[in-house]
């Protein structure tokens, strides 16, 4: 039987498989990657990306693919049939994202649908020198104190895989959660269907505007749905039924299918059904991250509803916590305890993100009885505190009472211990650079005033760990934003949150420096 040896497994080629990835080769951890489906998604589907997950991107060297896709996507329009003349805004996308102005070098969101980030990611993976197999499947797994062992089967055979760790992508029904035994909460499954009819027809020429990326929903008594573009005269409608009204899948048939687009389009047109697939949402977040070796990352370890854009983003930020741990361990930087806070720091944020996703105006059409946990209209927190606004609290945040595992909310970012790292412009070489952009994949101090006693305490400690420590001036704005006195400084972590906090500088910078980073990496 064929034998291959990887510091990581990952199945599940979704965007959080991908994303683990990419973000792993970007610290210099190899990983296998095995999906069962034998090529990248096709469609359009997980269309919306926040700020916070197009930083990440931009980290990845992808953002001007990303802005590529987008450019020129319009806000999604609302009319009564596809032919009417009249249009309205769906919904004042300014007005919802004001509050995000000027607190990121991306935008607030971006079009990126799942069709165009896999693609994008696989390649990066490949260019990185990771491997990527399609049509494998995971059969099964053991672990042992210095591994995994996994067996994997495809066309052209089994094979053996000895992973130092394995990390679960494998979607909402886990197998590998399954075979682990862990537990989840949750709603479950929502009592709705969303539908997503991919068709071919001339439905273009009634809206010749339409660009790849823009959307048109289409409201009427016969048809409720979204019209989005596949390619050229392939589209997509996304519908709803509900079984608490008698409706099923099984009325979906193709017959069934072309009356609800000829009512949604408003006029006779020859229209070819190419499939029909229902999809049932599910809140649903698995009871521990982390098993042993093992990782859940994804929909394996927090599936929620689309109706708040959670679900990739969400992913995604978990994918971008875990690899710089794993890197850090795999490469002799941190100990093992730096692993356990992949659980406490994402956990929290993973249940926070799928309540959420279960308030606010979507959820009125699915008539719930208002008596489940998290459904209370006047529980839903405002937009920023799910992008940008959570504190995490774990061993990774030095000097942090609080207990691991909490999740607290911030009104700004100002540079608080376990908060992402404030946006703030700085000069460099007549242009101006983010903040973010200075973290890169190691560690990073900000400093307010001169910092030549830090930059000489960084490099003396980053020789020491073997880790890089970077040291930037913020200068008089962002000594301001951060309301740090003369000498004080951030230690930011390589994700980009602020791992330790001091007002003034210390007596002792490299000391304080090397104790910091000792409780972050469990030195």
């Amino acid at each position: 039987m064929n034998e291959v040896r990887v510091p990581v497994l990952i199945v599940g080629a979704g965007v959080a498989g991908l994303a683990c990835a990419d973000l792993l080769a970007q610290h210099g951890v190899e990983s296998m990657l095995v999906e069962k489906r034998r090529e990248a998604f096709v469609y359009p589907k997980a269309r919306n990306i926040t700020c916070r997950t197009l930083e990440i991107l931009r980290s990845l060297g992808l953002g001007d693919q990303v802005h590529a896709v987008a450019d020129g996507v319009t806000s999604m329009m609302l009319k009564p049939t596809l032919n009417s003349p009249s249009a309205e805004p769906a919904m004042d996308v300014d007005a919802i994202f004001a509050v995000f102005d000027g607190l990121s070098p991306e935008p607030v969101a971006q079009y990126c649908p799942q069709s165009h980030l896999e693609p994008m990611l696989l390649n990066d993976i490949r260019r990185r020198g990771s491997r990527v197999r399609y049509g494998t499947s995971l059969v099964g797994f053991t672990e042992k104190p210095d591994g995994v062992t996994a067996e994997l089967s495809s066309e052209v055979g089994s094979q053996t895989v000895h992973a130092d760790y394995l990390i679960a992508a494998d979607g909402v029904r886990s197998p590998i959660r399954t075979m682990l035994g862990t537990g989840t909460s949750g709603y479950g499954a929502l009592p709705i269907f969303v539908v997503f009819i991919y068709f071919r027809a001339p439905w273009r020429s009634l809206v010749p505007e339409l660009g790849e990326g823009d959307a048109i929903q289409v409201r009427n008594p016969d048809a409720d749905g979204i019209f989005l573009v596949v390619e050229g005269d392939r589209g997509m409608f996304i519908t709803t039924y509900l079984p608490e009204r008698g409706e099923s899948a099984e009325q979906f048939t193709a017959e069934h299918c072309r009356d609800i687009l000829v009512a949604a389009i408003g006029e006779p047109m020859d229209v070819e059904i190419i499939e029909v697939a229902p999809w049932q949402p599910y809140e649903r977040v698995a009871d521990q991250f982390r098993t042993g070796r093992t990782y859940l990352v994804g929909d394996a370890a927090h599936t929620m509803p689309p109706f708040k854009a959670g679900g990739a983003n969400t992913a995604i930020q978990s994918a971008h916590n875990l690899a710089w741990k794993l890197a850090a361990v795999h490469h002799g930087i941190a100990g093992p305890g730096l692993l356990a806070t992949y659980h406490d720091e994402r956990y929290p944020i993973g249940r926070f993100a799928a309540r959420q996703s279960l308030i606010g105006p979507p959820l009125a059409l699915l008539k719930l009885d208002g008596t489940s946990p998290g459904l209370a209209a006047g529980e839903e927190a405002p937009l920023f505190t799910m992008v940008l606004g959570y504190q995490y609290h774990s061993a990774a945040v030095a000097s942090d009472a609080t207990p691991p595992g909490t999740v607290t909310f911030v009104d700004e970012l100002t540079g608080q211990p376990g908060t992402r790292m404030p946006h703030i412009w700085l000069p460099r070489d007549g242009d101006r650079v983010s903040t973010l952009d200075l973290i890169d994949s190691g560690f990073a101090v900000f400093t307010a005033g001169d910092p030549a006693a830090w930059t000489a305490a960084a490099a003396r400690v980053a020789a020491t760990f073997g880790v890089e420590v970077t040291v930037h001036a913020l200068g008089d704005d962002g000594a301001a934003h951060t309301g740090l006195g003369a000498g004080g400084a951030l230690l930011v972590r390589p994700d980009d949150f602020v791992g330790w906090r001091t007002e003034t500088l210390p007596s002792d910078p490299e000391t304080a420096l090397r104790q910091s980073l000792s409780a972050i990496l469990d030195r």
